[in-house]
């Protein structure tokens, strides 16, 4: 399933895949157009967010910040043209210690 356009319901899709996966590592916490994920095991927060002014959802993990465009049906990161769910999803994994599909 894609994410929506728009960027709320895109944020709450991904909680919601959040909440289907149960990860015994993973807590979350979502407030005011932003989706904060901490990995419990060693305290790494990768933080999704609304950037209302530009119409994108901005990702910042521990070595760098990535910004997502919706392009073609999908959230695309705008330099590597990575989608969202699956660089989440691989991103999750990395610095986890389950293997994450979003």
């Amino acid at each position: 399933m894609e994410l929506p356009q728009d960027i709320e319901l895109a944020l709450q899709a991904i909680a919601d895949r959040l909440d289907a996966l149960e990860p015994e590592d993973l807590d979350y916490d979502q407030s005011d157009g932003i989706l904060a994920i901490e990995l419990e095991n060693n305290g790494t927060k990768i933080i999704l967010s609304r950037q209302s002014a530009t119409q994108q959802i901005w990702l910042a993990e521990p070595e760098r910040g990535w910004h997502f465009d919706f392009k073609d049906g999908a959230w695309i990161d705008d330099v590597r043209g990575r989608e969202l769910l699956a660089w989440l999803s691989e991103l999750l994994s990395r610095y986890g210690t389950e293997k994450v599909a979003l």
